[in-house]
């Protein structure tokens, strides 16, 4: 892990720079960075743009069972761990208690004999600055939830320990599955020189591919199959519109509105990532090919390619007419106007209301293809949550308890009402969201064989995962004949269940039937963090990349301004920042 260390170089020189005139943090503390931006499973089904938490929900049936290691064992002596906390300011507390005293602090000094002890509490939004002032002067808390950026500028400053001895004696065998998930990307991600330096919230590999999501209704009903080239992808959008079937209004494929995006890194609803992918085009993402030559996606042909595409889609008014500009791409969705949309698995739960009353059939497919006839999909990072511990401290097993304890016993807390009156993921500490990364692809193969028959229920090995039971049950009442057609008439839309179960059923079902029939071609961003140079003028290149891509699509620069863009990118410091990141890479 050669390069971990010289990104951490880069990335902590940049950060104390930028730190200098906000002077230093003199608390001798703590930090729990799991209240920093981490949201609780509810809260991000409830938030649109976000992945619904379906697979985000805490708790395991056999957590508790493990073997073989220390995991959920008491302290003989009680062991004191000291941090700080970002907490939301609307957060709400039963009746005498607080932060410091909650019921969560008073079960983990009860049941594992861990004192945690708060040295300082912040507003969540500033939890960040307040750990890169601990990182600055070297006052970090004995446990921390952090960033990749983070993470690696601690780890070059040598300010956290090593745990893969602790980890294998503690961890639980259920958060042991959930690491090991995300295979050598993400024990990469949290490793150097072959040792383990935190233990990570793992993303789901499958929400980072974003599909063709289609009315297949309207294809069916204009005898149309189901588009795979982007010139396809173009020829049945202008016959959606064309034939009007979602009105007068009808649009062909929404875009990203406002405040969405046009690409990113993984998971992308509404974005136009794969049409992008189609051309090979990755912009955002640094990439090195086979000479070991580094590039960044943005300023390559390819996306020139892919941007006159979209500009001649978009003036032939198959794309919304108001992209980047609606504020809110779900109404024409949700208001029958519109045929195409792009996003990942969970997009089904986007539809609910619309799967649930049958008024619209959504599909999906990996489409638009490339010339080589693969589908390229540019992958999210292995996690972005890092828990690590403060080198020095001298229980490092206290910070995995702490975790295993989350794990086994959040759900058994939700299920017997104990925590109605408080936020799990707004006081605990250290919380994170913990799942398999292939949580859904398996769910997918089980459920698959189960609805055919394939196997029985007590056949599918249901340890650790979360939610597949209940899926089980629920597709075996709600599924109808036959079987393997999954169109919504083949449900049991009337159930008293279907309201609670059918809009992750079809996410898992038809959301993430492309990853597992079709297959796609991974496309991983090779560096994350920030350079010297891009913390000075990163703003600005960002800025006029979005600019030139928005004005090129929507017809208010010609396609040429690309060329311009790019001399523009380099001359003003992206040929710095390349020079750095190859250094970087190459070390």
């Amino acid at each position: 892990m050669k390069m971990k260390k010289v990104l951490a170089t880069m990335l902590a020189s940049a950060m104390v720079v930028s730190m200098a005139a906000c002077g230093t943090d003199n608390a001798d503390g703590s930090g729990n960075g799991a209240n920093s931006g981490a949201e609780s499973a509810p809260a991000k089904q409830e938030e649109e743009a976000k992945e619904p938490a379906a697979d985000g929900e805490a708790g395991g049936e056999d957590s508790a069972a493990d073997t073989g290691s220390k995991a959920l064992q008491p302290f003989a002596d009680t062991v004191t761990i000291k941090m700080g906390h970002g907490l939301d300011p609307n957060t709400t507390f039963a009746e005498g208690e607080t932060v410091e005293n909650s019921r969560y602090l008073q079960w983990l000094k009860e049941d594992l004999n861990i004192d945690v002890q708060y040295d300082w509490i912040c507003s969540n939004t500033d939890f960040e600055q307040k750990i890169n002032l601990c990182i600055a002067s070297n006052t970090l808390p004995d446990a921390m939830n952090v960033g990749q950026t983070q993470f690696l500028a601690m780890l070059k400053y040598d300010q956290i320990q090593p745990i893969t001895e602790v980890f294998e004696e503690y961890a639980s065998d259920q958060l042991k599955q959930y690491v090991h998930s995300g295979g050598d990307a993400l024990m990469d991600a949290i490793s150097s020189d072959g040792e383990m330096y935190a233990i990570p919230a793992p993303n789901l590999t499958a929400s980072g591919v974003n599909t063709m999501w289609i009315r297949q209704d309207w294809l069916d009903e204009l005898n149309l199959e189901a588009p795979k080239t982007v010139d396809e992808v173009f020829e049945v959008a202008q016959k959606f519109v064309d034939a009007k079937l979602g009105g007068d209004n009808t649009i062909g494929i929404v875009g990203p509105a406002s405040g969405d995006q046009l690409i990113a890194r993984g998971q992308n609803r509404w974005g136009l990532d794969p049409i992008f992918g189609a051309y090979q085009s990755y912009p955002e993402y640094w990439l090195q090919n086979d000479s070991g030559e580094v590039y960044y996606g943005s300023v390559q042909p390819e996306t020139k390619e892919a941007l006159a595409k979209l500009a001649e889609m978009y003036a032939a008014g198959v794309i919304d007419p108001e992209v980047l500009v609606r504020s809110d791409a779900l109404e024409p969705v949700t208001a029958g106007r519109a045929g195409i949309f792009f996003g990942p698995w969970w997009c089904g739960y986007t539809v609910d209301s619309v799967t649930l009353d049958g008024s619209q059939e959504w599909q999906a497919y990996m489409a638009p293809l490339a010339a080589d006839g693969k589908f390229y999909s540019p992958m999210s990072d292995p996690t972005t949550q890092y828990v690590c511990v403060r080198k020095g401290y001298e229980n490092p097993g206290a910070v995995v308890q702490i975790i295993n304890y989350l794990i086994a016993y959040e759900q058994q807390w939700v299920n017997e009402g104990k925590v109605a009156d408080t936020s799990t993921s707004a006081v605990y500490p250290l919380f994170n969201v913990y799942d398999n990364a292939d949580e859904i692809e398996y769910s997918y193969e089980w459920l698959k064989k189960f609805n055919l028959g394939e196997v029985k229920k007590e056949d599918v090995d249901t340890t650790g995962r979360k939610l597949l039971k209940g899926d089980l049950d629920a597709i075996e009442v709600l599924k109808l004949d036959p079987k393997d057609d999954f169109s919504l008439e083949y449900w049991d839309l009337d159930n008293e269940i279907a309201d609670s179960n059918i809009p992750r059923l079809v996410s898992i079902m038809v959301g993430a039937r492309p990853l597992m029939e079709e297959g796609y071609e991974p496309i991983y961003n090779i560096y994350s963090g920030q350079t010297d140079t891009m913390a000075s003028k990163w703003a600005n290149l960002e800025k006029l990349e979005e600019e030139t891509f928005a004005k090129i699509i929507l017809g208010q620069a010609p396609v040429d301004e690309f060329d311009n863009f790019v001399t523009k990118w380099y001359a003003e410091g992206g040929q710095e920042i390349l020079d750095e990141i190859t250094a970087a890479v190459n070390e």
